[in-house]
């Protein structure tokens, strides 16, 4: 198929009509600015920065793809619009929502078969969780679920989620853990450090919950994708292995650096050297391209980056394509 582009982020113009249209049915207003700019309003929350027309448009994107080299793209939703804020029975009207207008929107003739989605899940409630994510695999042929690295500031094994580890399991698709109002952010809003160091830190908080709160022993199927790299978890792994060694019984039957293959990751790193070390420390066959389009912050030459690490051709060619094939199943997960 060519390169597969595992990290990227889409809002269908469907998904947005449906709330203009209906505000109250899915408790979020939506305000058109005077350069015509979308903002998404959530009650007690505010109102999201505005959306970059570029998340919107399908057509362009297939001229960023051909640009980039890319085969294909993986769309999520854009983490600022996930809706964990919203009371449990709007969060899953809001869910579904976004889920089958990507599934449509996937279907129209500008995406050219050139892209795959991920579902979105009321992460606020674990059942309807759950459910959400067995009907847009099961009835709109969505083929992975991003979630937050947090759940309304709860740790991932704090929150309760296991309904939604045993549906990812039982339906084989893989978990991307994305970063998302991070610990500490109000301390980040100066020179881009939210996006830089935030998110990469909210990335390890989670990871780390996953293995010292037990997720990983009791899922040990579950596939989870980390972003950016994986933050800081593959760079101070052996600060994660003193805490495991630290933790009181009973304590997580596998440690940080037994962990360290058992995730996966994206190559949004932006330096080579980085990336040539998570390779010798994952193995090749736990990464995935990625680019975090079409945010400024991302990869705009992601199949570029990777050939540029000299990783060789067994290892670009697991990391352009094969991993993501496996991974996300992309030759048959399409919304149909």
């Amino acid at each position: 198929m060519g390169p597969i582009d595992s990290h990227a982020h889409y809002i269908p113009p469907g998904f947005l009509e449906a709330v203009e249209r209906e505000p109250a049915r899915y408790g979020v207003g939506l305000e058109r600015g005077s350069d015509g700019r979308i903002r998404l309003l959530f009650p007690g929350v505010g109102g999201t920065r505005p959306l970059l027309p570029a998340l919107l448009d399908l057509g362009q994107r297939v001229a960023a793809l051909d640009a980039a080299g890319v085969a294909h793209q993986i769309l999520a939703i854009w983490m600022d619009v996930a809706g964990y804020t919203l009371p449990p029975e709007l969060g899953a009207r809001w869910s579904r929502r976004y889920n089958e207008a990507l599934a449509e929107a996937l279907r129209a003739p500008a995406a050219a078969g050139r892209f795959s989605g991920v579902a979105t899940v009321p992460l606020q409630d674990p059942a309807r969780a759950a459910a959400e994510l067995a009907h847009a695999v099961q009835q709109l042929g969505l083929g992975a679920v991003q979630i937050g690295t947090n759940v309304l500031g709860k740790y991932l094994d704090e929150a309760g989620l296991d309904p939604l580890w045993e549906a990812a399991v039982a339906l084989k698709v893989p978990v991307i853990l994305h970063p998302w109002h991070v610990a500490g952010e109000e301390r980040m809003h100066r020179h881009g450090l939210l996006r830089v160091v935030g998110y990469t830190a909210d990335t390890t908080l989670a990871a780390g919950s996953i293995i010292l709160g037990g997720i990983a022993d009791r899922f040990p199927e579950l596939k989870i994708l980390l972003v950016h790299g994986g933050g800081f978890y593959p760079y101070q792994a052996g600060r994660l292995e003193r805490a495991w060694e630290l933790q009181p019984a009973p304590k997580a039957e596998r440690s940080a650096l037994d962990r360290l293959r058992w995730f996966h990751y994206d190559t949004v790193i932006h330096f080579s050297t980085a990336l040539r070390y998570l390779v010798e420390l994952v193995g090749a066959e736990r990464i995935v391209l990625g680019s975090d389009a079409p945010f400024d912050i991302g990869d705009p030459t992601p199949v570029e980056s990777v050939k540029k690490a000299g990783l060789g051709a067994a290892s670009e060619c697991a990391i352009l394509e094969s991993n993501p094939t496996r991974l996300f199943g992309v030759t048959t997960r399409r919304a149909s």
